[in-house]
């Protein structure tokens, strides 16, 4: 996958915002849709990223600024193909990235109260996000939810952890599969060379070979953090006639699990 500056100008960008659009305008009314036409989104206090692999556009964001330390998130898309498989996350991250770089230490954004948007707001409340009043020229909506981020506050490494192991015993592949890295590595110790490596191989072992198991749960033992690694004493039960210990480390790069070594019990 690759993130770019992008220019606006291929057709599949085109037709992705055009889609974006459509979308705000098929949900709210028009006094209720703030999203971006091209043109605006080609403004000189906007940048604009698109996010690929290969040839294939996976989705998009941009950073509007409001002023030298504050900025908003629009036109977050991703293609329909690409839903739930880390696409938001990764141009989340990205744009977290560069604003911060820019000076922005404030982040907001506006998207919708009603359920349509219900995954996009569970992903910045997941990135850490949190409900707030209107900002900038926005007003009091109820159709309008509110969110801002401290890029200055320090991150909680423990916060992707916690959610996937939540996930995990609900056996919510998406939501699982949400917290880790596009190319998330996982090792089973004392192996050298990781057993799955990449997002796509990582969903399907886990929603072929683990959720599809009824009594599959997780349970916390212990829990230390050392920098951005979290290191878990869990009990985990379903996979083999009895319980077994295992201890887990989880390394944690901008809210996403990038890497994991399992330590079985000897």
């Amino acid at each position: 996958m690759q993130i770019i500056r992008d220019p606006l100008e291929s057709p599949a960008v085109i037709a992705l915002l055009e889609a974006h659009l459509a979308d705000m305008y098929a949900t709210s009314p028009p006094e209720s849709v703030h999203a971006l036409d091209i043109s605006k989104l080609k403004a000189p206090d906007v940048n604009f990223w698109t996010l690929w692999q290969a040839d294939s556009l996976l989705g998009c964001v941009a950073l509007k600024q409001h002023s030298p330390t504050i900025g908003e998130i629009k036109s977050m898309r991703s293609v329909p193909e690409a839903r739930g498989k880390g696409v938001g996350r990764a141009l989340l991250q990205h744009l977290e990235q560069a604003a911060a770089a820019m000076g922005i230490t404030k982040l907001y954004l506006e998207t919708g109260s009603m359920d349509f948007f219900l995954p996009a707001r569970r992903l910045y409340e997941s990135a850490g996000f949190v409900h707030c009043g209107p900002f900038a020229d926005y007003t009091e909506d109820p159709l309008s939810t509110y969110m801002m981020k401290d890029l200055g506050a320090p991150p909680d490494v423990t916060e992707p952890v916690s959610r996937q192991l939540e996930a995990y015993n609900a056996k919510d592949l998406a939501a699982f599969v949400r917290c880790y890295h596009p190319e998330v590595q996982v090792f089973r110790m004392p192996a050298s060379s990781p057993v799955l490596q990449g997002l796509e191989a990582f969903s399907q072992f886990y929603g072929r070979e683990r959720f599809t198991l009824p009594a599959l749960q997780a349970k916390v033992l212990s829990r230390m953090v050392v920098g951005n690694k979290v290191i878990e004493h869990e009990l985990v039960s379903g996979i083999s006639e009895q319980p077994s210990e295992v201890a887990v480390v989880y390394q944690v790069e901008q809210g996403l699990i990038t890497q994991v070594w399992f330590y079985a019990a000897s």
